[in-house]
């Protein structure tokens, strides 16, 4: 196990907060939490592409990152009037 996949698995630890508010909390602090969680999982997939000396992946968390962006904003629009 090298550094790359030790800093992986502790982004998808701190994941696991951001899962627990999205789970318990209201809309808006669930959003927040969402933003934040799909933020350390692309981080971790590009850390995880890295330790796995597979560079191609990258194109995966990239891919995630640009789909959670447009989740969320679709997540805010859809719960406007409770945001």
């Amino acid at each position: 196990m090298n550094e790359w996949e030790i800093a992986a698995l502790v982004l998808a630890a701190a994941m696991l907060p951001c899962l627990a508010i999205c789970v318990l909390a209201q809309a808006p602090h669930a959003l927040a939490a969402l933003e934040v969680a799909a933020t350390l999982l692309s981080t971790s997939l590009m850390a995880l592409s890295e330790g796995f000396h597979r560079q191609p992946f990258v194109d995966l968390a990239v891919v995630f990152a640009l789909l959670s962006v447009i989740g969320a904003l679709a997540f805010a629009r859809l719960m406007e009037r409770d945001l």
